[in-house]
């Protein structure tokens, strides 16, 4: 499994960047998203169901993205149902002049041909998605200079 983290310091109150965050049919700021369409469930929160494309780590992906948990103003977890194990955490929390942005991804490629190699060689470019993520979500809020995204 492997699992990439980003961090970013936003000039707004948690509860703004939370409201961006946990709009998933508006989650333009995810870099790797090409197309997202509502499928089922609620249009937001736990059990909201998206039909998504994506290009990452070298790959086209199609998939099923699911709101596996949401706290208000501070926590969204997302879930890729189908294709990749993809598991997406974003974290909200109060700091001195806005709120810090946390993301975390997890995924594997377990129980395909060369799956351990796969992931190994996927490592940089997964870690550099989850900084470009952090990246479009600060200039979403006019802000990309003041970046503490440290992709780890």
């Amino acid at each position: 499994m492997i699992q990439t983290r980003a961090d970013v310091t936003l000039p707004v109150p948690p509860e703004e960047a939370f409201a961006v965050v946990a709009d998933i049919e508006h989650a333009d700021w995810l870099p790797a998203i090409r197309r997202l369409r509502h499928i089922g469930g609620p249009s937001s929160g736990v059990g909201a169901r998206y039909e998504v494309e994506a290009g990452l780590v070298g790959r086209h992906l199609r998939g099923v993205l699911v709101c596996t948990e949401l706290t208000p103003p501070k926590h969204v977890v997302l879930t890729l149902e189908e294709g990749l194990e993809l598991t997406l955490e974003v974290t909200i929390r109060k700091v001195v002049g806005g709120c810090m942005v946390l993301m975390s991804a997890r995924y594997s490629v377990s129980g395909r041909a060369f799956a351990g190699a796969v992931e190994l060689a996927s490592q940089g470019p997964a870690r550099r998605e989850t900084a470009r993520a952090c990246e479009q979500l600060a200039a979403r809020f006019g802000r990309k200079d003041d970046l503490e995204s440290a992709a780890r």
